[in-house]
Parts: C-alpha cells; sequence; structure tokens
C-alpha cells in the first residue's frame, strides 16, 4: 500500500476528475431515460400522424424564429423585463 500524501493541488485535481466524470455519467443516464421515455410514450406517433416529423420541424423552426426576431428587436429584454 502506498502512503504517501497528496498535495492540496493534487486532491484539487482528483477531485475535478471526479466531478467531470460524474458528469458524464448523468448526462448518459439522463439521455437514455429521456430517450425511454419518449419511446414509450410516442411508440405510435407514426400511427397516428404521419406527417409528426415535419411538424415537429416546422414548429421548432417558429419557434427559434420569434426567439430571434425577439431578441433582435428588443437587446436588452433580458434586462429590463426579467427579474431576479
Amino acid at each position: 500500500m502506498i502512503n504517501e500524501n497528496l498535495t492540496k493541488s493534487d486532491l484539487r485535481k482528483i477531485k475535478s476528475m471526479i466531478k467531470k466524470e460524474l458528469k458524464k455519467f448523468k448526462k448518459k443516464e439522463v439521455e437514455k431515460k429521456v430517450k425511454d421515455i419518449i419511446k414509450s410514450e410516442f411508440n405510435n406517433v407514426e400511427k397516428i400522424d404521419k406527417d409528426f416529423d415535419s411538424k415537429v420541424e416546422d414548429i421548432t423552426k417558429q419557434v427559434i424564429q420569434s426567439f430571434h426576431d425577439l431578441l433582435y428587436r428588443e437587446k436588452y429584454i433580458l434586462k429590463k423585463k426579467v427579474k431576479r
């Protein structure tokens, strides 16, 4: 067994490595759970509506465009209207 003392910098490096690995693991787990939920909830979407993908794409484009328009017209909207 190794009985050497770790310096503070060594401890910080180890902690940061552990945090990074935990973030990666959490991200993978969350992605997996989300995919499972989506598959279970929307497994029959194509049977219900064959244009589902195009509709989702259109809605997403509209949302992004509206958000861009809002921020382009009112540059400081986040400072003015959002309260902490």
